[in-house]
């Protein structure tokens, strides 16, 4: 017989003996008061309080309270729920942390296509640049004159600096255009 074949019987074994495993619950109490479980039916002497039969977990669909979706909404949306812990100095850490990755990537990359070699993915770079590095990748192109002349890689790269902007538009505007998008997705639930 081959390894695969091994394999395949001891699966189907495993399978049919899990199945054979199971068995009912009885729930019995002795005369002295003492409980026992057993899944052989209750000794003789002590009574039976409750049997609970096998349950098979994948038979059984498993129910989950049913909350309308504005309640979730309205308990997802609060502010008092999730408190922002966000301060200037975490956002301006973070900013300088990602363009100091973003220009030490753009600097590797830029040394490989001299050299010919394994270069960073695109999507890798623009996706340091979503998460705050943007900053440190347009010094990069200035500094170092790499990716500044092809088209689709600025085009990414100011549609990243331009939802940035977007994103601290909001914020300095005290969230409004999302509190507003809110409230109408509210009273559309």
């Amino acid at each position: 017989m081959t390894v695969t074949g091994v394999k395949y019987f001891l699966s189907i074994l495993i399978v049919l003996s899990t199945h054979a495993a199971l068995a009912d619950i009885y729930k019995c109490v002795d005369a002295d008061g003492t409980i026992t479980y057993s899944d052989t039916g209750c000794p003789e002497g002590a009574k039976t309080v409750e049997k609970k039969p096998e349950i098979n977990a994948a038979e059984t669909p498993r129910k989950l309270p049913r909350t309308p979706l504005k309640d979730r909404l309205n308990r997802l949306l609060t502010a008092d729920r999730h408190p922002v812990r966000i301060t200037p100095r975490v956002v301006l850490g973070v900013y300088g942390v990602m363009s100091l990755v973003c220009f030490i990537a753009t600097y590797r990359d830029k040394r490989k296509s001299l050299t010919r070699q394994w270069r960073t993915p695109e999507r890798t770079l623009h996706f340091l640049e979503m998460l705050g590095g943007w900053p440190g990748g347009l010094i990069a192109q200035q500094v170092l004159r790499h990716k500044t002349r092809k088209l689709s890689y600025q085009v990414i790269f100011w549609s990243i600096v331009a939802l940035h902007g977007l994103a601290w538009a909001e914020v300095l505007r005290d969230f409004a255009m999302s509190r507003a998008v809110m409230d109408f997705v509210r009273r559309m639930v």
